[in-house]
């Protein structure tokens, strides 16, 4: 056969035969290169070699700075945490936070190469003031500086500079990094739990309510849109629909995943001695609003005093004379109790059951004396004797006491619905304890009192009648929200701002009886015990949980 060969026939393969072929050429080319004098190659790349090491160089350091800075940076997010953990408004909270701050940071830099070792510093100061390597605020906007604990709500951590020394870059002109420094900022967030969400309008909202210096006052606090008694006048000072007064109280809002509305979540807040609601948040909150008149039945479950259905479907409370709702080891109330009935009995005359004040004059109604305060003289003046008496009121706060004045059952002195803690010792000790008394029984509060009652001094008629079970003295407690922009609430439009958590005692369950001699309908009656220690920096009672979380705002 003649002709071609086909691959078949060939005795060297093609492939082989080529990769042959262009090793050869190759190797020609590059002897071709190398002999080749007349192009500046090496030169070029000579030149190219000083912009190539300092770009290099350039980066290894940068990555240097980077990852010293993302260090520091993190050393004063973990002070910024730690010191923010330790602002809780008490006395000394900006030296411990200060402190904490310093003590606790722990975090090193690896990249630092200054000679000034591995750990990262933040210099103590602990004044109260935004100046220096720690800093504290009243606002997160850091607008203005806070000059004392109370007024310290963020701190800010300043850790204290390292310098990064080059190891390429000076190929470049630059041999380190100049001081490089971090800072965080950091608040703390705080919510109380199992604390029935109530807040009070401040009496005077340009100054600071100052819990310590009121203890003991007696406040008639009323709904936001109070009903005036029958025995009343007047209305002076009160709210309105559109309206916040001083002295008006409202619930903040809570959630209770298992409730069908925040009717429900509120009462069960008010009344369980565990109620299955979430948190309230400390530092702001909403206003919420309620059926007010259930609210104050939710309230009087803590007297033994269940003045609503025990049965029904959708009926919250209906659990409460079960023990859900149990009442405080009460001592005394002003209201007496005939029959078999649980209710608040407001009608005329002595007949009915429930819970009612003696109709037949004897109830509790003081009468100014005149001249000076005399907790020694006894106020109440008339016959026949007061058969039923609870720790009282303010004196101011009845209508029998100040007759004669434009502000009948409210304290003079622009205080209304604040009083001034002078309350009828003299007729309450005479009627319980007149051969045992407090040493400091002219000037002791009403809390105080009670006690001084439940420590061995029981009066023979205390305790309550009602309810399968005693619950613990902290149910006559309540935590309440002392709000300074109550001028600015419309309902549920706009956080509330609170200016402190105090401590209250519930002197009285709510009524409306006329032989209460209220001021006002629709109104509990609570004594300041003081700041919170729920929603402060103190001891916690069993039902009262406080949660604290620091976190970083920059």
């Amino acid at each position: 056969m003649t002709g071609r060969r086909t691959n078949s026939e060939s005795k060297e393969p093609l492939v082989g035969g080529f990769a042959e072929r262009l090793w050869q050429s190759s190797c020609a080319g590059a002897l071709a290169l190398w002999s080749d004098t007349s192009a500046a190659i090496a030169a070029l790349y000579g030149l190219a070699l000083f912009v190539l090491v300092g770009i290099a160089g350039v980066a290894f350091d940068y990555a240097r700075l980077a990852g010293m800075h993302s260090e520091l940076q993190n050393a004063a997010d973990q002070a910024a945490l730690a010191g923010a953990s330790q602002l809780d408004g008490a006395a000394g909270t900006c030296s411990r936070a200060a402190t904490a701050a310093v003590n606790l940071l722990s975090n090193q830099t690896i990249l630092a190469n200054d000679g000034a070792g591995k750990a990262v510093t933040v210099t103590l100061e602990t004044g109260c003031d935004a100046s220096g390597m720690v800093r504290f605020y009243q606002d997160r906007e850091k607008a203005t500086p806070a000059t004392t604990d109370a007024q310290a709500k963020y701190i800010e951590v300043r850790v204290n500079a390292r310098v990064a020394n080059y190891a390429l870059t000076p190929v470049v002109g630059a041999f380190n990094s100049g001081n490089i420094g971090a800072a965080a900022m950091a608040g703390l967030g705080s919510s109380i739990c199992k604390v029935p969400p109530i807040m009070i309008c401040s009496p005077d909202p340009s100054q600071p309510f100052n819990a310590a210096a009121r203890v003991g006052q007696g406040v008639v606090a009323t709904g936001h849109s109070p009903g005036v008694s029958n025995n009343q006048g007047g209305n002076a000072g009160s709210g309105s629909n559109t309206t916040w007064a001083p002295g008006d109280f409202g619930f903040l809002q809570v959630n209770d995943p298992n409730a069908n509305n925040n009717n429900a979540a509120l009462l069960k807040a008010l009344a369980y001695v565990n109620p299955p609601i979430d948190c309230v948040k400390v530092d702001e909150n909403r206003v919420s609003t309620g059926n007010p008149q259930g609210l104050y039945d939710a309230i009087n479950t803590r007297f033994g005093i269940y003045d609503f259905n025990s049965t029904g479907n959708g009926n919250v409370l209906a659990p409460c004379e079960g023990g859900s709702c149990p009442p405080a080891p009460n001592v005394q109330m002003d209201h007496v109790k005939t029959g078999n009935s649980c209710k608040i009995n407001n009608s005329a005359g002595n007949g009915g059951n429930g819970f009612k004040i003696p109709s037949n004059g004897s109830e509790f109604k003081p009468v100014n004396p005149g001249g000076a305060y005399d907790p020694t003289v006894a106020l109440h003046t008339t016959t026949p004797a007061v058969s039923a008496m609870g720790l009282p009121r303010d004196n101011c706060h009845y209508d029998t006491y100040n007759t004669g004045t434009s502000t009948l059952g409210l304290c003079p002195g622009g205080t209304g619905r604040f009083g001034n803690g002078q309350w009828a010792r003299q007729d309450y000790f005479t009627k319980y304890h007149n051969t045992s008394r407090p040493s400091d029984w002219q000037s002791i509060s009403r809390y105080r009192t009670y006690l001084w009652e439940l420590a061995g001094n029981m009066p023979s008629a205390g305790g309550p009648t009602c309810g399968t079970s005693i619950g613990s003295a902290s149910r006559r407690v309540l935590t309440v929200a002392v709000v300074t922009n109550c001028a600015a609430l419309n309902g549920a439009s706009q956080p509330v701002v609170i200016d402190e958590w105090v401590d209250v005692f519930l002197v009285e369950p709510s009524s409306d009886s006329s032989l209460r001699h209220n001021a006002f309908k629709d109104a509990i009656y609570v004594e300041v015990i003081g700041k919170s220690t729920v929603a402060g920096n103190g001891t916690y009672g069993t039902q009262n949980v406080r949660r604290d979380v620091p976190y970083l705002v920059q």
